[in-house]
């Protein structure tokens, strides 16, 4: 797995970290070019994919969020979900169930080439889904 993320940030310039998370918050695997937090910005992240999957369910009726981006400076964060393989429960997820989902998380600079991001990102978590058995 850590190939497959260093490769996707050989792949999009202005990329700086990569990384596979739980939506408990918990890092699976990551890869840094430089110094950065990884386990504080897959936690930061899970938590802001989970408020999203809440309010997307509360006003718009659907938990579903496929990707997630998080617009700062200097840092950027994009998020691409990957579910497990299998039937979809019916009805709301139960609580402490998000550990049933992972994502990818990649960090990168303001000027980073967003649709690039989006395009390598879907390629990693297609391999990744093949590698562990997840579908996005």
């Amino acid at each position: 797995m850590e190939e497959l993320l260093q490769h996707l940030l050989d792949q999009v310039e202005g990329a700086f970290a990569a990384a596979i998370g739980t939506l408990d918050g918990l890092l699976v695997e990551g890869a840094r070019r430089r110094r950065v937090d990884l386990e504080a910005a897959v936690a930061e992240h899970a938590a802001l994919l989970r408020q999203a999957k809440a309010a997307y369910a509360g006003s718009l009726g659907t938990p579903r969020v496929h990707e997630l981006l998080v617009g700062g400076h200097p840092v950027v964060g994009y998020v691409h979900v990957v579910r497990r393989a299998g039937p979809r429960p019916q009805g709301p997820v139960p609580r402490g169930k998000g550990h049933e989902e992972l994502f990818l998380l990649l960090l990168m600079a303001p000027e980073a080439n967003l649709g690039q991001a989006r395009l390598q990102t879907a390629k990693a978590v297609e391999k990744l889904a093949e590698v562990a058995g997840w579908l996005t």
